[in-house]
């Protein structure tokens, strides 16, 4: 039998209710959710609106940047599972779900490829000053200026990184690899044996690093520690000449400190694909930077990853509504509670 068959005829959900909080990456992974639940489509829900979603729903998928938090599921007391829509799980209040039961899962692993990627791109851009030679190109009296760009080659430079979990490993060995960079990290959570096994030297301090880098790329989680980790002083410690990358959280660099640290020339230049807010605003004055490459947060975002990311939550809904524990539990000591409430309507 075919895998995909019997893991059909293995799906036992019953017509359950699905509540889709913002639109799916792929619409394959809606078609096969469609094919075993009803599916409420909430494209730009209110809380208000989500929180009535969830009232009559056993399960939720779950798109940055709506919130699932204390008052939306003050009601959901039939609520089983929230799925992330990505790896992050920035919109759902994990201590939240667990304290009304709800089982929270999200999609790791699936980013690391497209993410790098994307840091090294921007990397490249940057330090070849991309944007600016095809300005060169376009206007004949730039033609002249050309030697003027600065451009850096990347071989034998020192990249820094911050966070060296799955897409910080990758983003070192892909550098390594390709330009024989000199990586060195800082990372509080990581052994010196796994720096020393990627062939990266692990520093104690985080203004050391920036000091010494030629670019710095930064690859960690948000939280408490890592909110507004880079903000004026840490961008003053940078060189001159260096380049600065975020495809981690916008909220780990400090906006306004970034802005004048690019128009006063403290850094050579830098590439955001994440922002303290989402969208970025019509009127941020990040627009006005020649030397900040933006991009719409879509470094995890590749066509292959977009598919893998929507089956993975809708895989992982479907079995917990069938009462199989999903793969990647964010809170698995809840998981026990939350499977009762599928007794009274399996």
């Amino acid at each position: 039998m075919d895998p995909s068959t019997q893991r059909r005829k293995d799906i036992d959900t019953r017509r359950k209710t699905v509540a889709l909080i913002g639109e799916i990456y792929h619409s394959t992974a809606l078609d096969l959710l469609r094919e075993h639940v009803d599916v409420v489509a909430l494209d730009n829900p209110s809380p208000s609106e989500i929180a009535e979603a969830l009232m009559n729903a056993q399960g939720a998928i779950v798109r940055y940047p709506f919130p699932v938090n204390d008052l939306v599921l003050a009601q959901a007391s039939r609520l089983v599972v929230v799925a992330s829509s990505g790896r992050g799980t920035d919109s759902i209040d994990i201590d939240a779900c667990t304290r009304h039961g709800v089982a929270v899962v999200n999609n790791p692993g699936l980013g690391t490829l497209p993410v790098s990627e994307h840091a090294m791109g921007a990397m490249l851009a940057l330090a070849r000053r991309l944007f600016e030679c095809a300005r060169a190109v376009r206007e004949p009296q730039a033609w002249p200026r050309r030697t003027q760009l600065d451009i850096m080659d990347l071989h034998g430079r020192t990249l820094g990184i911050v966070g060296l979990g799955l897409i910080g490993s990758e983003m070192a060995r892909k550098c390594r690899a390709a330009f024989d960079m000199n990586v060195i990290a800082y990372d509080p959570h990581v052994s010196p044996q796994l720096a020393e096994h990627l062939g990266v030297t692990l520093l104690p301090d985080l203004h050391e690093l920036l000091r010494r880098s030629d670019v710095v790329s930064l690859h960690c989680e948000l939280t408490a520690q890592s909110r507004g980790m880079i903000g004026e002083a840490e961008l003053r410690q940078m060189q001159a000449r260096a380049f600065l990358v975020n495809t981690s959280r916008g909220k780990v660099v400090q906006q306004a400190a970034l802005a004048r640290a690019l128009q006063e020339g403290w850094i050579a230049g830098a590439a955001l694909d994440v922002y303290e807010d989402e969208p970025l605003s019509s009127t941020t004055p990040l627009f006005a930077l020649p030397n900040l490459l933006l991009s719409p947060h879509i470094a995890g975002l590749s066509g292959d990853a977009l598919y893998q990311l929507a089956h993975s939550a809708v895989r992982q809904v479907l079995d917990a509504l069938s009462a199989r524990r999903p793969a990647h539990l964010v809170n698995p000591n809840v998981w026990d509670e939350a499977r009762t409430r599928l007794e009274p309507i399996r």
